[in-house]
């Protein structure tokens, strides 16, 4: 038991993101049930649509992979991205499910969906367990970057929508309460790092909003598309599948 416990510790230890490249590895689930082979096939038509064609060819697997570990969700149901409309909206205040995390465990995601002047707003408020002064002001003004990258990135659809992330000081009103550390890899909804910078920031972010890691962890392997936010944190973008994932939530 103490042999289990240990190595789980390592794996959470080596998952959330440092700064640092050289530590950014991510888990691939070591065992894979045939529903979850099934699917790779079953959503390849998803897949050819979400990731760019340019990608697809010159990085296949990276690509492959960059893609199916989204699909590892408590929240089963993949619409064409053309299903994701106005008309198609259901009535709903908030989403919460879980995600495969670290490809070994089963983690929480949770947001709030706010209708707001003919817009929703998917908003994540984090709680801050103690912090001190420079805490409150730091990772809200990092936040507020990480909303932005968020926002600026966003698919066009049919209706309006934008991202809000902000700071919660109450533990009761917060869909996340984590605490504050010099240096942290997480997990996300545990630990955060003083030294992390808005992009590390809007990925975790990402994990709230019920995304997946795309890189390994165990092996230490970046088997996954490198311009992806979910794949390099320091310096990887937002991607339209990433918004996909998130967005097909929305509707029925």
């Amino acid at each position: 038991m103490r042999i289990l416990s240990l190595l789980f510790a390592l794996v959470l230890a080596s998952v959330t993101l440092s700064a640092s490249p050289a530590t950014l590895v991510d888990v691939q689930n070591p065992v894979e049930s045939a529903a979850e082979s099934l699917n790779d096939q079953q959503y390849r038509w998803l897949y050819e649509e979400l990731i760019p064609q340019k990608d697809r060819e010159a990085m296949p697997n990276e690509s492959f992979k960059t893609f199916r570990v989204h699909l590892k969700d408590s929240f089963t149901q993949f619409p064409k991205p053309s299903e994701i409309l106005f008309g198609n909206l259901k009535s709903l205040d908030k989403v919460e499910g879980t995600i495969l995390y670290a490809g070994l465990v089963r983690k929480k995601y949770k947001y709030d969906v706010v209708n707001s002047k003919e817009q929703l707003i998917l908003n994540v408020r984090i709680h801050l367990q103690n912090p001190t002064e420079n805490d409150s002001v730091n990772f809200s003004e990092k936040l507020k970057q990480a909303e932005t990258l968020w926002n600026n990135s966003r698919v066009a659809t049919d209706f309006n929508y934008s991202f809000k992330f902000e700071l919660a000081a109450k533990t009761s009103a917060a869909h996340f309460s984590v605490r504050v550390l010099d240096t942290t890899r997480g997990p996300y909804d545990t630990n955060w790092g003083r030294n992390w910078t808005a992009n590390v920031i809007a990925h975790e972010v990402g994990h709230m909003l019920g995304l997946g890691d795309e890189y390994q962890t165990v092996s230490g392997t970046m088997d996954c598309l490198m311009s992806s936010l979910m794949c390099t944190a320091w310096k990887g973008s937002l991607m339209p599948h990433h918004y996909y994932f998130v967005l097909r939530r929305l509707i029925n």
